[in-house]
């Protein structure tokens, strides 16, 4: 069933994963709530009493996807990647789900604003050592993004940068709401930098580990990582950069959050990472006003000129 249209193919309801719970778990009443960020999967925060846990629900062709981001957890959690404990694998089934543990507290972004600086500090050092923790399990074979090294697409980091590039100038020619040249600037730096991107090697790292999926309490206690289906093998710069875009894009919390993350790391802040940070301010133009499972906003003009200001704005900063 691979190479069904996922159009075509059963989606995951409410009433799927409330049976799911009650037969797997034997809750007769779960209180289920789609969590509105879930773009490859359809994720439920369940609850029955004092008890809480997080189903993820694939369509039919994702089976092999979830169970190969279990068996990757199953490598990153004995090097210390902090990751919600696996309660039920069912990706043998026709409509593939994981329940976990819920880990407590909330999306960073949800918090950060309010969060002392010594705090922000701590989680940044925490996510760091996460990232380091990953490339403990050593360089891999290509790069990209992949659950297994072995699997990594592309033959240079270049390749890589050089296909998000080019997914968000097609997003963008095909939705039509920023003008065809908004890429020009982008792709000049990228023909600057591409030789010193083909010398990098495909170290793994956490590439989604931004505002989102880094989950803290209230009071800024870090409680772990989620939503790891796979890894990408290159520049872990580039996880940083797309936090800082998303700080620059959304407004959750103060953009000096990275600096302690790239410090620990002993990350360069240079004209490379710059251009990172303008990749992924590209890549959020390009999906503004896209549908994913039915969880993206709306376009509005005030967010499509503030994008479009930000990236010239990136893109001034670097040489």
């Amino acid at each position: 069933m691979s190479g069904q249209n996922p159009a075509d193919e059963p989606t995951p309801t409410e009433d799927i994963a409330t049976r799911i719970v009650r037969e797997r778990l034997g809750w007769r009443a779960p209180d289920l709530r789609r969590f509105t960020t879930g773009i490859a999967f359809f994720v439920y925060d369940v609850r029955q009493g004092a008890e809480n846990v997080v189903l993820r629900i694939g369509r039919p062709s994702q089976g092999t996807a979830l169970a190969e981001s279990l068996a990757l957890w199953q490598r990153l959690t004995p090097l210390g990647v902090p990751l919600p404990r696996i309660m039920v694998d069912g990706t043998a089934e026709d409509m593939p789900f994981v329940i976990m543990a819920r880990l407590n507290g909330t999306d960073l972004g949800h918090v950060m604003a309010g969060l002392p600086p010594a705090r922000l500090t701590a989680i940044a050092h925490a996510v760091a050592d996460a990232q380091m923790a990953t490339a403990r399990l050593g360089p891999g074979i290509g790069f990209g993004y992949a659950a297994r090294a072995e699997a990594a697409p592309h033959q240079s980091w270049s390749d890589v940068v050089a296909a998000h590039i080019d997914r968000s100038v097609r997003r963008i020619t095909a939705n039509g709401l920023f003008p065809a040249n908004a890429a020009a600037g982008v792709l000049a730096r990228f023909a600057a930098y591409r030789a010193a991107l083909d010398a990098l090697p495909p170290m793994p790292f956490l590439h989604d580990t931004t505002t989102k999926n880094v989950i803290v309490t209230e009071t800024g206690d870090f409680s772990g990582i989620v939503d790891v289906d796979d890894l990408c093998f290159g520049d872990p710069r580039y996880a940083v950069a797309l936090t800082k875009a998303a700080l620059l894009a959304f407004g959750a919390g103060p953009l000096d959050y990275v600096e302690p993350w790239m410090q620990r790391m002993g990350l360069p802040d240079d004209a490379v990472f710059a251009f990172y940070v303008a990749v992924f301010l590209l890549d959020f133009m390009s999906e503004h006003g896209m549908a994913f499972n039915g969880n993206q906003a709306p376009s509005d003009a005030a967010t499509r000129e503030r994008l479009a200001r930000l990236l010239a704005q990136t893109l001034g900063g670097t040489s």
